[in-house]
């Protein structure tokens, strides 16, 4: 896991995205701790790397837009509606050529649909979800809560693959 919250990292760790056709990507925000909820990290996987985000730090984001504008790159999330939204309202960023595995899930009539029930069906893995309800504004965060944030972005790639075989 990469964290990133100055301006030099963002740009390198993107450039190393834009080289890749499909990208996860999820975001936490602070919604249950703020009245106006905001955008607090920005998580985005390729193969072999797992980038977490400070957008709080005020970062020029724009090539990140410009990524997920892109329409010969996937972008892969899951329960993607919440995360569209706020990263339109947050940002004016409007997605294309988007992968949703939740909607795939429920298309295939899964009666699971959440990430972790999904990771546990296709790979055995047991997420801890205990920051769930973190408050993502916090600094710095701890090192689990990193971990978590990676976590739900670093198998959706290799998710949508699996799920898009069986549709």
């Amino acid at each position: 896991m990469i964290w990133i919250d100055q301006q030099p990292a963002l740009d390198r760790a993107l450039a190393r995205v834009a080289a890749n056709p499909v990208v996860a990507v999820d975001t936490e925000a602070d919604s249950l701790h703020s009245y106006f909820d905001k955008v607090c990290l920005i998580q985005i996987s390729v193969p072999g790397d797992d980038l977490v985000v400070d957008p709080l730090r005020k970062l020029d984001l724009t090539r990140f837009g410009e990524l997920l504008a892109d329409r010969a790159i996937i972008k892969i999330l899951h329960g993607a509606d919440y995360d569209l939204r706020i990263l339109n309202r947050d940002f004016g960023f409007t997605p294309a050529n988007l992968v949703d595995t939740m909607i795939c899930a429920q298309l295939l009539g899964y009666e699971a649909i959440g990430l972790a029930a999904l990771l546990e069906r296709h790979f055995a893995l047991k997420l801890d979800k205990s920051h769930q309800r973190a408050d993502w504004a916090q600094r710095p965060l701890s090192r689990e809560m990193l971990a978590y944030a990676a976590t739900d972005t670093r198998h959706l790639i290799e998710l949508a693959e699996k799920l898009r075989a069986e549709l």
